[in-house]
């Protein structure tokens, strides 16, 4: 039984329910129909876990899975009719859901440099035509991007542009009657996706703070990105010819500096004769390097 005023303290969606026509009594119903089922999707979501961890063949940092939080079903299935208007949910009910909410078990591939989603895209696609498995693939894959980002997906899968920090591709599948999704994400768009999850999305998306600096990590996340992906592209070999540019470079030996105490120079500062800071001196010598 899902308690109804519990239940919107804490998700802030009573508005929204109140704007989508559904019926608290269906949600109920669904909530716990799914309840029900989760120890099985668990189950299912490690078995898939492990048979594709078990095929990759090539580099990536890791693999997870997840089933949806029960209270999370249901205050989506709110927000997509109450908010968000999409039409396939209005008529969602305990006897469709499992159809229409698709990713209620999920599985992400980690990778370090974007460019390794093309070998994971490959890879899914294979299994996806593979007999040994029971997986299809139900859905066209995504992949979502930022406006004004390098594009190195061009043709290869449906690209959807957004104004927001989240960028990841989407890759739905059907595993005998429940349907499940793999993203495929850098470590980098991990941060960026964890962060804004916990901080914005989806309860606080107008809240002017945070919107400007969940857009600010997302740029400084997708310039490492980019930095990691010019070093992989340069290789061993670019590697070490770009070595005779940073040759002078020189760093603390921090061994040694913990071994010797610490010798703080004081500044003199520059004063008149009757004792007052020369200020103009001062600002000449502190901040602007003069003199």
């Amino acid at each position: 039984m899902l308690d109804q005023e519990k239940f919107f303290n804490t998700y802030k969606v009573q508005e929204a329910f109140e704007d989508s026509g559904l019926s608290w009594d269906t949600l109920e119903k669904i909530y716990d129909d799914y309840k029900s089922r989760l120890p099985e999707m668990k189950k299912m979501a490690d078995h898939l876990q492990e048979e594709i961890s078990k095929e990759i063949d090539f580099h990536v940092h890791s693999i997870h899975n997840r089933c949806k939080n029960p209270e999370h079903l249901i205050e989506k299935i709110i927000r997509k009719v109450g908010v968000e208007k999409r039409q396939k949910y209005k008529s969602i009910n305990e006897k469709n859901y499992l159809r229409i909410v698709r990713d209620l078990m999920g599985v992400r591939i980690l990778i370090l440099s974007k460019e390794e989603w093309r070998t994971v895209h490959d890879f899914l696609l294979k299994v996806d035509e593979d007999p040994r498995y029971d997986i299809c693939m139900a859905e066209m894959p995504r992949a979502y991007i930022r406006y004004g980002d390098r594009d190195i997906f061009n043709y290869t899968i449906h690209k959807e542009y957004t104004d927001k920090g989240y960028r990841s591709q989407h890759y739905i599948f059907k595993y005998k009657e429940y349907y499940f999704e793999v993203q495929v994400r850098t470590i980098a768009e991990e941060v960026y996706a964890e962060f804004d999850h916990y901080v914005k999305y989806p309860y606080r998306e107008n809240n002017h703070f945070l919107k400007r600096y969940t857009g600010v990590v997302a740029e400084l996340l997708n310039s490492v990105d980019e930095i990691i992906s010019t070093c992989f592209q340069f290789g061993e070999e670019g590697w070490f010819d770009m070595e005779k540019y940073f040759a002078q470079d020189s760093y603390s030996d921090l061994e040694r500096m913990s071994k010797e105490p610490h010798k703080r120079e004081q500044e003199q500062i520059p004063r008149a004769k009757d004792g007052v800071i020369d200020a103009g001196s001062y600002m000449n010598r502190m901040i602007l390097r003069k003199g």
